[in-house]
């Protein structure tokens, strides 16, 4: 319904351009159902935050909020850490003795500061203000309207600063996103009660009668930084989320980016504090993170800068506000100078349709680290054919995400994706016909190591079926070969046939993902 980004004089005004996002292109429909059992969820950080910790709370995990992260002290003869924290509400200091420590605390990171990591830094002059408000303006957007993000230009009343409405709630609570190419003296003094915020707003939503309250703003400045490192080599710290990797809402991975770098550490963390894996398993988490965070500023960055390519085709860069108006009225001029407009306009938003359809952008990560088997591969990993923003690439290739296909029961009443049989904080084993003998091999590393490991078998007569063939077409492994898969669902090793040694293959192949040779 708001899989769409559209750019228009006002929310109620003309419509310049459109392009579908998220899911709703129909070549993006097909591929997201090739790629993942799931559908597209806008869920505000604002609206998440209380779910995760709602979730984390009913299961054990203490919360302090206002709370502050003063010091972090080495402990002598130990890898552990003397954390010092200070209750910003009573100012009362005190220490935390732990085990890992994860710095998840955004882009001004105190544990960042503190390991004292380097970051590879591009410079940038942008500058934005998130204004979170309240308008009641339902009754002005029929479904027609309907979008994601709404891009408004406002040539006349705010040249050089781009407002982009951006729906949190329907239909009374918003973000306005005003963009800046650089800092902006008419912003300056700018507050919840300030007149022209509120006349602002109006002309976005375009009807001066509604009633508008501002909750806030959040100023921030446009980033391209990225860690060179998620962590120090002999220290259980790490820093996860916007504390590793700094960069516009372009691409819209933020979020997105932050929970996979969790995903990916988390079950590391959790078998080495098991004892199922040795220590040297945690150095693959920046191994394989880092070059994920690195792409996405580099790629949020350069669509953050398409935007304005569409801002400049629509005039709100123009010299003058009367030199805008007239570049807004080309469109309609049946002119040699009205084509160049149109084509301009189009070719900038083509560039904004590749990110609004970037699955293959969220898709396409893959894992080279100690953590991933490579020695049995004969070939080097598939190559993408088409756009790597755009297409996805499915394959069992090890480090890259396991391939959603739909499995069933033989009486066709449980179905289920390969992406829920695995993860769950086991590894997991396929395997067809004439794939026992790893069936019984990982049943007895689980009894001797305590190494969780699920098998099925898929194919007739086995744990489930193929419903749609497409495990079949994706596993590149014979009836008699097994893909393993790690705790976060990208594939570890596969075993394109048997072996003579089935246990004994299984085993190698343990011990060199989960370092297990560093086990005391």
């Amino acid at each position: 319904m708001f899989q769409s980004f559209r750019w228009v004089q006002s929310m109620v005004g003309e419509e310049y351009g459109k392009v579908q996002a998220w899911g709703s292109h129909p070549k993006g429909m097909g591929d997201l159902a090739k790629a993942s059992p799931c559908q597209y969820l806008d869920l505000p950080q604002s609206y998440l935050e209380p779910i995760i910790v709602r979730y984390a709370s009913s299961r054990g995990f203490q919360f302090r909020f206002s709370t502050q992260l003063v010091d972090i002290e080495e402990i002598p003869e130990s890898s552990d850490s003397l954390c010092t924290i200070r209750d910003r509400i009573s100012h009362h200091e005190f220490q935390v003795r732990a085990k890992y420590v994860f710095g998840a605390d955004g882009s001004r990171s105190k544990v960042a500061q503190i390991l004292g990591l380097n970051y590879n830094v591009e410079p940038r002059e942008g500058v934005a203000c998130n204004v979170l408000f309240k308008a009641d303006i339902g009754h002005l957007i029929p479904r027609e309207r309907y979008a994601g993000l709404h891009s408004i230009i406002l040539t006349e009343s705010f040249l050089g600063m781009v407002p982009i409405m951006r729906l949190i709630r329907p239909w009374n609570q918003w973000i306005l996103v005003c963009n800046f190419a650089k800092e902006d003296p008419r912003w300056k003094d700018i507050n919840r009660e300030s007149p022209e915020l509120i006349k602002l707003i109006q002309q976005a939503i375009g009807d001066s009668s509604v009633k508008v309250e501002v909750e806030r703003l959040d100023p921030w400045t446009v980033n391209e930084a990225v860690a060179e490192k998620y962590s120090v080599e002999g220290k259980n710290i790490f820093i996860l989320g916007d504390a590793a990797h700094r960069h516009p809402p372009a691409h819209a991975n933020g979020s997105n980016t932050c929970v996979q770098d969790a995903y990916n550490l988390a079950w590391k963390v959790a078998y080495v504090a098991k004892g199922l894996a040795g220590p040297k398993l945690l150095e693959s988490y920046s191994a394989e993170r880092q070059p994920v965070g690195a792409t996405l500023v580099r790629e949020a960055n350069q669509q953050m800068w398409s935007h304005a390519e569409v801002w400049k085709a629509l005039g709100q860069f123009s010299a003058t506000p009367e030199e805008g108006v007239q570049r807004l009225a080309k469109l309609s001029e049946p002119t040699l100078e009205g084509d160049e407009v149109r084509q301009a306009l189009h070719d900038a938003l083509e560039e904004k349709r590749r990110e609004s359809e970037n699955l293959g952008f969220s898709m396409n990560q893959w894992y080279d680290s100690s953590a991933v088997y490579l020695e049995d591969e004969k070939e080097p990993r598939p190559a993408l054919k088409g756009d790597p923003v755009v297409d996805i690439l499915i394959s069992t290739y090890p480090g890259n995400r396991l391939p959603h296909a739909w499995l069933d029961v033989v009486t066709r009443r449980k179905l289920i994706s390969t992406h829920d049989l695995a993860g769950h904080g086991a590894f997991t084993l396929f395997i067809g016909h004439r794939g026992e003998a790893w069936r019984k091999a990982a049943a007895k590393i689980s009894e001797t190591t305590g190494i969780p490991i699920n098998t099925y078998g898929i194919g007739f007569g086995l744990d489930y079926i193929d419903v749609y063939r497409d495990w079949f077409k994706s596993r590149e492994v014979g009836e008699d070969g097994c893909v393993l898969v790690r705790p976060d669902r990208f594939v570890a090793w596969r075993s394109k046939s048997m072996v003579s040694e089935a246990e004994d293959k299984l085993q190698q192949v343990f011990n060199s993902i989960l370092s297990r040779d560093g086990l005391q």
